[in-house]
């Protein structure tokens, strides 16, 4: 089972933990079912562009065979994202207080799933995003700039399978002593 970084964010106070593919997809299903309707985009920070896709009907991570797949619905149509679940580098879940001009100070959710685009290591992400759709007057605003605000947290994190481990040399280390 791979493991990967997951950011927890509330109103800048950030803590980092494991995630796994079942642990991911139930977080999401809830926030899916709590906040409907649930906008669905994609933010390419280098070419600084954000895609909306539609309504979020379902999100399935599937680590057997690979896959990560969302489907939204737009008036266009379903919108089918499918990345490999092998190219999944981190996800975060952030929660901002923010002054509305209609609602006043409203707490706001979004998701955010980072894809590493073509090969690994290159830097190069996509980060698919998940918000509120008719929480705030401008739900987008808010996924950027929250994007902005946390996007590196948890990128200097590494889970190692296996839990607790000693290096070999650990023994010749305390003999020394």
């Amino acid at each position: 089972m791979r493991i990967f970084p997951h950011g927890n964010i509330i109103n800048f106070e950030a803590s980092i933990r494991e995630m796994t593919a079942p642990e991911l997809e139930r977080l999401m299903q809830n926030f899916i079912s709590r906040n409907t309707p649930v906008m669905t985009g994609l933010l390419d920070m280098s070419d600084q562009a954000v895609y909306v896709y539609g309504n979020t009907e379902t999100i399935t991570l599937d680590e057997e065979s690979d896959r990560v797949e969302m489907i939204a619905c737009s008036e266009e149509g379903e919108n089918r994202i499918v990345r490999p679940f092998s190219s999944l580098e981190i996800s975060h879940e952030t929660h901002f207080d923010i002054e509305d001009p209609d609602q006043g100070v409203i707490r706001f959710p979004v998701f955010y799933v980072s894809f590493s685009k073509g090969e690994k290591d290159t830097g190069e992400e996509e980060t698919v995003f998940f918000a509120p759709k008719e929480i705030v007057s401008y739900p987008l605003d808010c996924v950027v700039e929250f994007w902005n605000q946390i996007g590196e947290l948890g990128r200097d994190v590494q889970f190692h399978p296996g839990g607790c481990s000693i290096s070999s040399d650990f023994r010749k280390s305390l003999k020394g002593k």
